[in-house]
């Protein structure tokens, strides 16, 4: 199932990244924008059509807008193994 991120729910991924690997955000915007990736809908139709498609839409897309100082592409893997894990976690 792919669910639509909301650019604050990157923002703690991203808090969390940073604190353990001693790097900063640079661009809330690009952050913001990455987020968007995910859930993106023309219309109604959305453009991945499952999280795993998603996920790797995400990690690409964080690489190429790189919003920390470093380890912009580890961050992307992380943050894309926390999406596709959200979107599959069954709370029932």
């Amino acid at each position: 199932m792919v669910k639509a991120l909301r650019p604050e729910q990157l923002l703690i991924i991203a808090d969390h990244f940073c604190a353990q690997h001693g790097v900063e955000l640079l661009s809330f915007s690009d952050l913001a924008a990455a987020a968007a990736v995910p859930g993106a809908r023309f219309d109604t139709v959305a453009l991945y059509s499952s999280s795993l498609s998603a996920s790797d839409a995400l990690a690409t897309y964080l690489r190429r807008l790189q919003p920390l100082s470093a380890l912009n592409d580890e961050f992307a893997v992380v943050a894309a193994e926390v999406y596709r894990r959200w979107c599959t976690h069954d709370p029932t």
